[in-house]
């Protein structure tokens, strides 16, 4: 894997069972759009580029990326959670899951 134990174990210090960090970290990376903010500062922050000066091709290009990059980002930070909530086991208890699970 491309995360070591030491890693893990900051991921677990900084988000485990912190909902309101990732909540955080969501709206920062993924922004939303929202009718309580102010006039003229509800904007989608993916779609500022000029489609009008760009063909066809190419602005579908560039939604089929934001898409791709939003599912990139969400998915993320999905993963953060679950390798911080995610509890590591011993060789030992692996064992022994697999032999209750053998037995059934």
């Amino acid at each position: 894997m491309r995360i070591t134990p030491e890693e893990i174990d900051l991921l677990k210090s900084v988000f485990k069972g912190n909902e309101k960090l990732i909540k955080l970290l969501r709206k920062i990376f993924l922004p939303e759009l929202s009718p309580d903010l102010p006039l003229g500062q509800n904007i989608d922050l993916w779609m500022t580029i000029p489609v009008k000066e760009i063909s066809q091709e190419e602005a579908l290009v560039n939604l089929l990326a934001r898409n791709h990059l939003i599912q990139h980002v969400e998915t993320q930070l999905l993963q953060l959670k679950i390798l911080a909530d995610t509890d590591a086991k011993t060789l030992e208890e692996i064992q022994e899951n697999i032999k209750k699970d053998s037995s059934k």
